[in-house]
């Protein structure tokens, strides 16, 4: 019976936890071909829940996890420049950190180009990112992503 009422317990707890699991960054990743047949782009685009600032690609470490690409495998392709940000950041002094940091509010575009040596090619990855808003942070967490290119 102990056993029992140990794993209904346990149970509750989990679905209380996973309930109150938000989720203020919602992902859309596509690859965009470039003039010239063998370039390519990934372009991340970021819608981000009212409130909620999601991190930049430049800023000093020691505060939030700033956003970043993360290349798992490139087969037949490999990576060309780095991460950019399309939509520009906002820098500002955070007191939350107490350092300097450069965030995007309601949404965010960002890419990175590939070059293609051969066809097939696959790229597959993640992006980390990390969000806050006045009374909390998100966790650091990983939107992947993979593509085949024939």
């Amino acid at each position: 019976m102990k056993k029992l009422i140990f794993a209904l317990g346990f149970i509750a707890v989990a679905a209380f936890a996973h309930a109150q699991m938000i989720e203020p960054v919602k992902w859309d990743i596509e690859l965009k071909p470039l003039k010239g047949g063998n370039q390519y782009e990934i372009v991340a685009t970021a819608k981000i829940d009212m409130g909620f600032k999601l991190y930049g690609l430049t800023m000093d470490d020691g505060g939030p996890v700033k956003t970043s690409f993360n290349f798992e495998a490139l087969e037949n392709c490999k990576e060309y420049g780095k991460a950019v940000e399309v939509t520009p950041s906002n820098k500002t002094h955070d007191k939350m950190f107490d350092m300097e940091v450069t965030y995007f509010k309601g949404e965010a575009t960002i890419s990175h180009k590939i070059w293609v040596i051969e066809k097939p090619a696959k790229v597959s990855g993640y992006i980390q990112w990390m969000s806050c808003n006045d009374e909390m942070c998100t966790p650091p967490t990983d939107e992947e992503f993979e593509f085949v290119i024939e």
